[in-house]
């Protein structure tokens, strides 16, 4: 199923086009408003005190310029769509889900077990952390590793060469940030090919096999026996 040849009812993908449209809303509502991006932030503290409302409400907001982050917005939407479109909706918010989850939980451990051995400044529990970028690298590395056409694959790969230095940047310091995009990159990869495993078909048995395959039946069927 390719993105250019579905008819137009399947492009109302649910999946992408409800998380550009909640991301965009979220953020331009929210965006500048440093109280919410406080509580939704998925630092240590809030992850102590209301987790799964940081998780979710963390995806759909960024702290920056709200419309300078459309065009992440954007790129969001695209890759949810190539995804989709390879493994659909239930499977591609697993992933992501997944992406998101341990990204933060690797991430934010890491830094716990830093700050419980001193290496890490305590201060930091409470830093802010929001913003879709697990989601997203997440989603680009499974479309990377196992997208429904060769374009989508080389398109993913090409954005994550672009983003490579902001996903990396920090990580020889153990920084919150890159270590959950290398931990939410490592998911997408992982999953994806673990799903395309398993969805894929066993090969169907090329036109002279089958004809050899029926003619042997038969021939069988009506050799008498000695």
């Amino acid at each position: 199923m390719d993105l250019f040849r579905m008819p137009a009812r399947r492009w109302l993908l649910p999946v992408p086009w409800g998380f550009a449209l909640l991301a965009a809303a979220s953020s331009l509502t929210y965006g500048g408003d440093h109280a919410v991006n406080a509580w939704a932030s998925t630092n240590l503290a809030n992850l102590g005190d209301h987790p799964v409302e940081a998780l979710i409400a963390s995806a759909f907001l960024f702290d920056a310029d709200p419309w300078a982050c459309l065009p992440s917005i954007a790129l969001a939407g695209a890759v949810l769509a190539f995804l989709v479109i390879r493994f659909g909706n239930v499977r591609a918010v697993t992933l992501i889900a997944a992406g998101q989850v341990l990204g933060t939980l690797v991430s934010e451990g890491l830094l716990a077990a830093r700050i419980a051995t001193g290496q890490a400044d305590p201060a930091l529990r409470a830093t802010l952390d929001v913003g879709p970028s697990y989601v997203i690298v997440s989603a680009l590395a499974a479309v990377a590793a196992a997208g429904a056409r060769r374009w989508h694959r080389w398109t993913a790969l090409a954005a994550l060469a672009v983003r490579a230095p902001h996903i990396t940047s920090g990580l020889t310091t153990l920084a919150v940030t890159p270590v959950g995009h290398v931990t939410a990159l490592s998911t997408g990869m992982l999953l994806a090919r673990g799903a395309a495993v398993v969805r894929r078909p066993p090969p169907l048995p090329a036109p002279n096999d089958v004809n050899e395959a029926a003619w042997t039946a038969s021939t069988r069927m009506t050799r008498k026996p000695r």
